[in-house]
């Protein structure tokens, strides 16, 4: 199957004050990733009024007027550098930034800092869980909200999400099983990934759905048993294939077969199986003890079946026929709200990047799918070479959903949308400005 951080801060110090400026498929359990670990951007807050001064510290002088209310404190270190005392005066209320005590980016606390609230000196910063008191606050870094992603967790295809919410996010993000449909009927989350296939299935009842990006493309593939007498396409007439119905696996055997003019087949369901021993009810399982002829899903069962069945194996493919095409999803809303869409567009660059290190060093990212979806490394490297990260959203999408969409509408028994009306459900604004394009 298949940032820019950049934000500068300044530091002013004079006689008035201080001043810090900014320029388809089955549950599993949440997995929490974080980068920077701050909530969101501090959008201000009650600057303080004065108040009796402290008397200064390390450097002398009293503590300063903070005139403005949008700047966290620093985790770990005194509040300003050049002597001024990191306690704040008795009385007067102390610079919140609307959030208090929230630092533009994460890191985890450090010693105290300046006070998050009037006539409480000392208080460390609340830095949240993240890379580090070093990295909080340093200039005013910009935050980024925390985002929750519903993904396939059990497939190959969703990983490029996990690895940039792991390590190219500069917020908090976590990643969890459910996919689009989780994404539409819990408001909680931001970002969901699945096949196109799911996308024309759920977007009938849920019109704001939204593509995005792609994550991964995956070229399918029939393995077929020769000791059930096939050794062409054609032989797959009346046979059982091990897969699962109104999948993107489903239609995928439908367009192959439909090229020799072959219907009569079965599809025979059964379980995944990420890595062997298969259980005899799995769908390489099936393939292996006879009760199914062939099969065909994504990775790695074909995989599995393939090196299973050894030389039995006959394998069909045709990879400018179809891929499978999983993309990262949103919803209208999500992307009419400022603050979340600069996230989503983060996370956009995070994906990019996490694509990069896919195609260009694997060998690095082997062990993270290992981990994540308990596949066998064996079985993941011969399987890699028909999974493709692009780091695009792929420019003939509308196209698949257009030709896709009668064979999902049949499935239902409604009537298939036209272009037009499909067109929507792709979104191409957030792609351009993560790759910064006009």
């Amino acid at each position: 199957m298949p940032i820019m951080r950049a934000s500068l801060g300044l530091l002013f110090l004079s006689a008035a004050g201080v001043f810090a400026c900014s320029s388809d498929k089955t549950p599993a359990d949440i997995t929490t990733v974080g980068g920077g670990g701050s909530a969101s951007l501090p959008t201000g807050g009650t600057p303080s009024t004065g108040g009796t001064p402290s008397t200064g510290g390390a450097g002398g002088g009293s503590a300063p007027t903070i005139t403005g209310g949008n700047t966290a404190t620093q985790a770990g270190s005194s509040a300003v550098t050049g002597g001024i005392s990191a306690t704040a005066g008795t009385g007067g209320i102390a610079p919140t930034g609307g959030i208090a005590g929230v630092p533009p980016v994460g890191g985890e606390g450090g010693g105290a800092g300046a006070k998050s609230e009037g006539g409480t000196s000392g208080t460390p910063s609340n830095a949240g869980a993240g890379n580090g008191g070093a990295s909080a606050g340093q200039g005013g870094a910009p935050t980024f909200p925390d985002l929750k992603i519903t993904s396939d967790t059990k497939s190959i295809e969703f990983t490029p999400a996990l690895v940039a919410a792991e390590d190219f996010y500069p917020g908090k993000a976590t990643v969890a099983s459910g996919g689009i449909v989780t994404l539409l009927q819990d408001t909680t989350v931001d970002l969901g990934t699945n096949a196109e296939t799911q996308t024309l299935r759920q977007s009938v009842m849920y019109p704001n759905l939204r593509i995005l990006f792609t994550v991964t493309e995956t070229f399918y593939r029939i393995v077929a048993n020769r000791q059930a007498g096939i050794e062409t396409l054609a032989d797959l007439e009346g046979k059982r294939i091990a897969s699962i119905s109104n999948t993107s696996a489903a239609y995928f055997i439908y367009k192959y077969l439909g090229t020799v003019n072959v219907t009569d087949y079965t599809l025979v369901s059964g379980g995944i199986c990420m890595a062997t021993p298969c259980g005899a009810s799995t769908l390489p399982g099936l393939v292996d003890s006879g009760d199914a002829d062939a099969i065909a899903l994504w990775e790695p069962s074909t995989e599995i079946a393939a090196q299973a069945l050894g030389d039995d194996a006959v394998i069909f493919q045709d990879r400018a026929l179809y891929r499978e095409i999983v993309n990262l999803h949103t919803t209208a809303e999500k992307l009419a709200d400022p603050e979340k869409r600069r996230a989503i567009v983060e996370f956009v660059r995070a994906l990019i990047q996490a694509q990069q290190q896919f195609r260009e060093n694997p060998e690095s990212i082997y062990p993270r799918i290992v981990d994540a979806i308990g596949i066998q490394q064996p079985v993941l490297e011969a399987a890699w070479h028909d999974e493709r990260y692009g780091g695009e959203l792929v420019p003939d999408l509308l196209d698949v959903l257009e030709e896709e969409e009668p064979w999902v509408a049949a499935q239902t028994n409604r009537t298939p949308r036209t272009r037009e009306e499909l067109a929507p459900l792709v979104d191409d604004s957030v792609a351009r400005e993560a790759l910064g394009l006009p």
